[in-house]
């Protein structure tokens, strides 16, 4: 967080110490027994979390969300140098999209035929289009998790009931699902995350795809896989949140707050192919291309 935080990224960074260090180990007593815990504070961020307006998102704000991801991962890539950065190769965490076929431990928490066969399905596509490529695209940290309650947004205007009300990002949120990954898999994961409550989600990765891409050109490898990758990361929340009610059935409001609209959604991209889905993002994204250069 402090390093994108001097790269000027709107991240958190850590209030030192009275010592000097970015958290403490403090003693904190129950009455019947004592324990330890860490202690750091972090700085505020400013704005709402991007649920609240990503129903009416503008294609503005959903290019700079993924203008931001590619920023992110870019300065990550090329600049961030640390001791243990090793530790971000995390092997088989369940959220890296490189470990999409470890999901079927879990399927059978989906009980519902139709939808466990639809999951199936997107576990054998990741397997004979994507895992063969991996090794073609480009390496890099992956944030992992830039869902639409991890990014927070702010105004840039009022609306005057003629236009709509414009927004920039000023904050990025949660970085415990770091790990070693690919360029691709951020794009598809903000894409995806960015599609959960909008009223009109498939042009969504047009823009985000453009916005990511004004950073990271994608090649052709990467490009052929999005499309997998979007519904290989529905099927990772959607499949984990059936399992983690399983475990703990108290949080479900919570733990199923993806699950209101994703499998609609993922149903939806299925359904419609992905030559049909790709072709309305080439499309979002040309026009939103054209609308920019003209202004």
């Amino acid at each position: 967080m402090k390093f994108l935080h001097d790269e000027g990224l709107p991240t958190q960074y850590p209030m030192l110490t009275q010592s000097g260090h970015i958290m403490s180990l403090e003693a904190i007593d129950y009455g019947n027994v004592v324990q330890n815990h860490a202690v750091r504070l972090l700085s505020y961020l400013p704005g709402t979390p991007a649920a609240q307006i990503t129903a009416t998102a503008t294609p503005q704000i959903l290019y700079d969300i993924g203008k931001m991801a590619a920023t992110l991962d870019d300065k990550l890539a090329k600049k961030f140098q640390h001791p243990h950065k090793e530790h971000f190769n995390r092997g088989k965490f369940i959220w890296n999209l490189s470990n999409v076929p470890l999901l079927r431990k879990y399927l059978y928490a989906v009980t519902e035929e139709s939808l466990h066969k639809r999951i199936e399905g997107v576990i054998n596509e990741y397997e004979t289009s994507v895992q063969p490529n991996l090794k073609l695209f480009r390496k890099c940290i992956n944030h992992g998790d830039l869902n639409d309650y991890n990014i927070l947004v702010q105004k840039t205007n009022t609306s005057d009931g003629n236009t709509k009300e414009q927004y920039q990002v000023s904050g990025i949120l949660d970085f415990s699902d770091m790990s070693y990954g690919y360029y691709v898999f951020e794009v598809a994961i903000t894409i995806m995350y960015m599609m959960i409550e909008s009223k009109d989600p498939l042009p969504v990765g047009g823009y985000v795809l453009e916005g990511f891409e004004s950073v990271i050109p994608l090649t052709r490898e990467e490009k052929e896989a999005i499309f997998t990758l979007v519904c290989s990361r529905f099927a990772q929340s959607l499949v984990m949140a059936k399992y983690s009610v399983l475990l703990c059935p108290a949080n479900e409001d919570y733990l199923m707050i993806t699950s209101k609209t994703g499998w609609k959604h993922l149903i939806t991209l299925l359904d419609k192919g992905k030559e049909g889905v790709q072709k309305i993002w080439e499309e979002t994204a040309r026009r939103y291309r054209e609308t920019m250069h003209q202004i």
